[in-house]
Order: C-alpha cells, then sequence, then structure tokens
C-alpha cells in the first residue's frame, strides 16, 4: 500500500478526483488531499502533506486555481506548489491532464492573463515528466493505474537488494571517469532495474534471466544487448507507423540512454554512440546533449563537446524564453552555462571561461535568492562560486579565488550543518576545505593551508569510517593526508610529512590491490611512492629513498607502456628518472647518468610532439645535473 497525495483544482475536476480517489482505495492505497475548495489557502498543511506521501499524482485540466498570498512571490497556485514541492522532494510524480474542456465556464480560458498561466503550468508539467492526456474518466483511470504500477515498479527496483547490489559495483566505474557523470546514476539506476526486475517475472525469457545473471558478476554486456534488442522494436514501430509518435521516440531514447549508461562502465565511445541515439529521438531535448558532450570531454574531442554543450544552451535558452518563470529550465541554462566553462578552461580560454561561469553564477543567485530553503539551488550555487574561484587560482589571483572559495564554504557550511547524515554536502565542504588550502599554500601561508587541509581530512576521516567499501571516499582520505603532508614537509616537519605520506600510501596500496585494472589508483600509489622518498632523502635514508622511488618507477613504467600516447604518464616516468637520477645512494654514476638521459629524452620526444605542458618543460635541469656528473669532481 502506498499513501499517494492527489493534487488538483476542485471546482472543474471534482468527478475526475472522486473517480481517482475510488481507483486507489478500491487498489488498496491510501489516498491524501488537504484542501477542499480553491478558494481557501491550507499552503503550508499541503506541502507538509506532500512529503508524507509515497506518490504524488496530479491531475490538470485548464483552471489554474487559488494563488496564496503568503511567503509565494512567484504568485503560483496550490497545485503547482504541490507539484513543485513532490519533484524537490524527490516523490514521483504522475500527471494526468484532461484535453477536453466539458465545462467552459468552469476554467479560466476567458481570462487570457489565467489562461496563460494554466498553459505555463502544463508546459513545466510536461518538461518534468511525461503527462498522460485524457478525454474521459475511462482514460483517466487507464493512464493512473499505468502511471501508479510504473512508480511503484522504479521505486520497488530502488529498494530490491540485488539492484542496490549491482548498482554498488557499477557505480564505481562512473566514478572514475568522471565526478560529472554522478548525473548518469539515474539511467543506471534504471538499465539495472529494467533487466532485474525483467527477470524477476514469473514468465521471464532465458535472455532476460542471463542478462541479470551477468550484472551479478558485474558484466553489463548482456543486459546492453538485451536493451539493444528493445530498443530496435521501438525503432522499428516508429518506422513502420510512419506517424511522428512523441510516447515511442521517449521510450526509445530512455532505452538507448540506459545502453550508454551501462556502457560507461567499460567503453566511454560505446558510450557516446547510445547517447548520440538517444538525442537523434528526441533533438529537442537539451540532456542528452549534455550527455554527449560529456562523453566527448572524455574521450579527449574538446571542440565537439563544445558544440554539445552549446547546442544544449540554445534548446535551455529556448525554453527560459518560453517561460522565464520556469525555475527547472533557468537551472538547466544555468548548467549549460557551466558545462562549456568547463570545456573552455580545459581549452585554456580563462576569459571565456569565467564569462560563462558568472552567467551561470547570475542564475543560480537569483534561484538561490528566490527560494532559500531549495537545498539543491544553494548546492548549485556553491558549485558555480568554487568554478569562479578555479580559474582565479589558474590565473594566479588568489585573493579573488579565497573570497570565491570563500563564499562557497560559507553555503556548505550551512548545508553540511543543516544536514550532518547527508554524505554528499560533508564531502562537498571538505573539497572546499582542500580549496582554500591550495590557494593559502600557494600565497605561502603554510600554518593556514595546514589547518584547511586537516579541516578537509576530519570531514574525509567521518565519511570513510562510515563506509569502508566506498572507493570514491577511501581515495579522498589519501588525498587529504598527502596534502597534509605535504605542507609538514614544508615547513621542515619531515618526520609528520613522512606519517601522513605512509597512511595515504596504505590506503593507495589497498585500492589498487582491490582493482589492479584502475590506473587512477596505480598512479596516486606511484606518487605517494615519490613523496615518501623524496622525504626520505632529505632525512639522509639514502636506502629507504632508493626503495621508495624504484617502486614508484615500476609502477609508472607500467602505465607508460601501456598507453605510450598518455603524456602525463610519459611526464611521470620522466620526473622518477629525474629523482634517481639525482640520488647518490647506493647507485654507480653511470646508473645516474642513465636515469638522467632517459627522462631527457622522455622529455624531448614530448615537446617535439607538442605535448609537453610548459610547466613541465625541466630539459635544462636534466642539463644541469648531466653536466654535474660529468665534472670529474664528482667521480
Amino acid at each position: 500500500m502506498a499513501k499517494v497525495y492527489v493534487s488538483s483544482t476542485i471546482a472543474d475536476l471534482e468527478a475526475e478526483r472522486r473517480a481517482v480517489m475510488d481507483w486507489l482505495v478500491t487498489a488498496g492505497h491510501q489516498p491524501v488531499h488537504s484542501y477542499r475548495p480553491d478558494s481557501e489557502t491550507v499552503r503550508e498543511s499541503c506541502l507538509e502533506d506532500v512529503d508524507a506521501c509515497n506518490l504524488y499524482v496530479l491531475i490538470s485540466g485548464h483552471r489554474y486555481g487559488f494563488q496564496p498570498e503568503h511567503d509565494n512571490p512567484e504568485k503560483l497556485s496550490i497545485t503547482q506548489l504541490e507539484f513543485r514541492r513532490a519533484g524537490t522532494s524527490g516523490i514521483p510524480r504522475i500527471a494526468l491532464l484532461r484535453m477536453c474542456v466539458p465545462d467552459v465556464t468552469l476554467s479560466d480560458l476567458s481570462d487570457s492573463a489565467r489562461a496563460e498561466l494554466v498553459w505555463g503550468f502544463h508546459r513545466e508539467v510536461r518538461a518534468a515528466v511525461r503527462p498522460f492526456e485524457f478525454r474521459h474518466d475511462a482514460g483517466l483511470i487507464t493512464g493512473l493505474s499505468s502511471g501508479v504500477q510504473a512508480a511503484l515498479e522504479k521505486e520497488a527496483a530502488r529498494d530490491n537488494p540485488r539492484v542496490l547490489r549491482i548498482m554498488a559495483t557499477l557505480t564505481d566505474d562512473l566514478e572514475r571517469k568522471d565526478s560529472r557523470i554522478r548525473e548518469l546514476e539515474e539511467q543506471l539506476q534504471a538499465a539495472v532495474a529494467r533487466t532485474v526486475l525483467a527477470a524477476e517475472k514469473p514468465n521471464a525469457s532465458a535472455v532476460a534471466i542471463a542478462a541479470a545473471a551477468a550484472l551479478d558478476v558485474g558484466n553489463t554486456r548482456p543486459a546492453e544487448a538485451l536493451l539493444s534488442r528493445e530498443e530496435d522494436k521501438e525503432a522499428a514501430q516508429i518506422a513502420l507507423s510512419g506517424v511522428d509518435d512523441a510516447e515511442q521516440r521517449k521510450r526509445a531514447a530512455a532505452l538507448a540512454r540506459e545502453q550508454g549508461a551501462f556502457a560507461m562502465g567499460r567503453d566511454v565511445r560505446a558510450a557516446l554512440a547510445a547517447f548520440e541515439r538517444a538525442g537523434e529521438y528526441e533533438p529537442e531535448d537539451l540532456w542528452p546533449h549534455n550527455f554527449i558532450g560529456d562523453m566527448q570531454v572524455l574521450t579527449g574531442d574538446l571542440s565537439s563537446a563544445l558544440r554539445s554543450f552549446r547546442r544544449a544552451y540554445e534548446l535551455a535558452e529556448a525554453l527560459v524564453a518560453r517561460d522565464p518563470g520556469n525555475t527547472e529550465w533557468q537551472r538547466d541554462l544555468s548548467v549549460s552555462h557551466n558545462r562549456i566553462g568547463d570545456v573552455l578552461a580545459a581549452q585554456g580560454d580563462g576569459p571565456g571561461a569565467l564569462a560563462a561561469y558568472r552567467k551561470g553564477l547570475g542564475i543560480a543567485e537569483a534561484l538561490g535568492a528566490r527560494d532559500p530553503a531549495n537545498t539543491g539551488w544553494q548546492r548549485d550555487l556553491s558549485v558555480s562560486h568554487n568554478k569562479i574561484g578555479e580559474i582565479f587560482a589558474a590565473q594566479g589571483d588568489g585573493p579573488g579565488a579565497l573570497a570565491a572559495y570563500r563564499k562557497g564554504l560559507g553555503i556548505r557550511e550551512a548545508l553540511a550543518a543543516r544536514g550532518p547524515a547527508n554524505t554528499e554536502w560533508q564531502r562537498d565542504l571538505s573539497v572546499s576545505h582542500e580549496r582554500i588550502g591550495g590557494v593559502l599554500a600557494a600565497q605561502g601561508d603554510r600554518p593556514g593551508a595546514l589547518a584547511a587541509y586537516r579541516k578537509g581530512l576530519w570531514i574525509r576521516e567521518a565519511l570513510a569510517a562510515r563506509d569502508p567499501e566506498n572507493t570514491e571516499w577511501q581515495r579522498d582520505l589519501s588525498v587529504s593526508h598527502s596534502k597534509v603532508g605535504d605542507m609538514l614537509a614544508r615547513q621542515g616537519d619531515g618526520p609528520g610529512a613522512l606519517a601522513a605520506y605512509c597512511i595515504g600510501l596504505g590506503i593507495c596500496d589497498a585500492l589498487a590491490a582491490r582493482d589492479p585494472a584502475n590506473t587512477e589508483w596505480h598512479r596516486d600509489l606511484s606518487v605517494g611512492y615519490e613523496k615518501i622518498g623524496t622525504v626520505l632523502a632529505a632525512q639522509g635514508d639514502g636506502s629507504g629513498a632508493l626503495a621508495a622511488y624504484r617502486k614508484g618507477l615500476e609502477i609508472r613504467e607500467l602505465l607508460a607502456a601501456r598507453d605510450p600516447e598518455n603524456a602525463l604518464w610519459q611526464t611521470d616516468l620522466a620526473a622518477s628518472c629525474f629523482k634517481l637520477g639525482i640520488l647518490e645512494h647506493g647507485q654507480t654514476l653511470d646508473v645516474r647518468r642513465d636515469f638522467l638521459k632517459r627522462g631527457r629524452k622522455i622529455l624531448a620526444q614530448l615537446k617535439a610532439r607538442e605535448r609537453l605542458h610548459p610547466e613541465q618543460d625541466w630539459i635544462q635541469l636534466f642539463d644541469e645535473q648531466l653536466g654535474l656528473i660529468g665534472d670529474s669532481s664528482l667521480r
């Protein structure tokens, strides 16, 4: 049984409302509604009742309804306020739109101003959910029953232990690619749920059962093939019907997106192809373009990514122009500005990125001021401040970066205090402390940087203790220990730095052992060995330094051999060669000279191919060391 909130105007939809209530009771559900005539306002009790329900059902016709005066700057009707509250609270929404007008005197169609309010609300509903359109009671109940069943199946899937177990495994793969890809988790959840529920049906096919069994061991390919066949069926129906059926296109696009979410864990290009198909089914839907852009960023095709994000921006801009009061579309526009800024920043266009981020910030500030209680908008605002801080930091504007980061920190502190159990907000707070620590370190304020890094460390220790299996939090913790170690080393506290580095290395070692194929974790491990070697060398422990440097070198040789075109890994290998080349303990001059020549050759080859960043052009340092080794006084 589910508690179902029923929202509608009364005067024009009394019969439909009663039919919905009767069906819910007959189906064993508990209907909830908080007001009678739409001339009475009980805004707060309505919204509280929405929060207490499992499902939300909207019945909407051609009457806008009562608009409370108190605490309602947009002058929205109670019905529209309830619809938005359900969305903000994450409650599944079912929308039933009546297309006929049985009695025009009970509608707002004769009043042009109020009629536009009705159409604006309907546009918002269509943008947020896929409504069921009906003309008579029978159609109403058909849409209601299918909508409730689908929503309950989706909720059941979220609580299905098998789905949760598979998701825990597959989301690690998304996190490895890019933190922004978390936005695909909803698509991944839908893909897993679709596969598992198909396999759990009494008449399940052998193909569906096999696909779900493969997901249990982390193999998504059979599930992708299952969804691909379903997509092909929808595509064939679209082609055969000769009618542009929006519902069929939505179903085909959903299947394509779900395949893309599955493919992200193993093949970004396959994911890109899937999202491109979704965009072809629904070319006016901005989100496939955002997903496509994300994939293009991961494949390194920044020019194409910029075009994709700008197309998403154009669609969002058109929607906002159509209805400036639609806050969801305003947020989409803000996200588009940020994504464009991300690509421009990656391309080295700092001024362009800053301009894009500031546009996104302006929208985020307006939304945050409109509803300070909306935590999603407040978090968006903190993200915008952080992005601007990143640009200032990259441009060497420490005071500007610090001011932006501290604005973001203030918002995140308020969110974390408001929801101590919200791990996302807690992690956000740790990131803000880390960013501030980085700026203070660059400004030479080592005590301030150390204090900021330690604040982030304490938060990450609590998160990692809460869920030791969360690899993202474990990696965050290793990074915090490493940054604390950096500051202690700069302050001359060698033992303290060594202790911090060793703790971070232990975490990296455990992660790398857990997944030998994860190159990011193995690179982290190599960095840890190098830092430990540097501290030991400074303390006069040549044997320990040599052992640590050689372990880091072994990892970097494997990474560089795996992908010779990866400039970062090649530069890492050159850095290891330099460290070993200047370490005198336990090495002959010939061995040291060979390391220096090898590292210099790597950098020279990168420079010749224009793959070497100016800040990594250490060729002169190699030449200086080779000159020293060649001096007879050193023999």
